[in-house]
């Protein structure tokens, strides 16, 4: 357990925050990267995309994080 002030996060949550906090700034860098003048698509719709990419893989990286943390309890029950 993390505590900051009165509030108490477990280490996955914790976990997820920070790897969402990384993959946001991998993402706008990223977006910073693809703008292009020549290229039709603004930078609004490529930070949107890439961002919408990074909330996905936190979502799957939670999903698989608390599946795995599941069947350690059971197991070690």
């Amino acid at each position: 357990m993390i505590r900051i002030g009165r509030i108490r996060i477990g280490l996955a949550p914790a976990s997820m925050i920070i790897v969402f906090i990384v993959l946001s700034v991998c993402a706008v860098i990223s977006s910073l990267h693809q703008s292009r003048p020549e290229w039709p698509m603004p930078l609004s719709s490529l930070l949107l995309i890439n961002e919408s990419l990074a909330l996905l893989a936190t979502l799957i990286y939670g999903i698989l994080l608390h599946l795995i943390s599941t069947l350690i309890h059971r197991h070690r029950n």
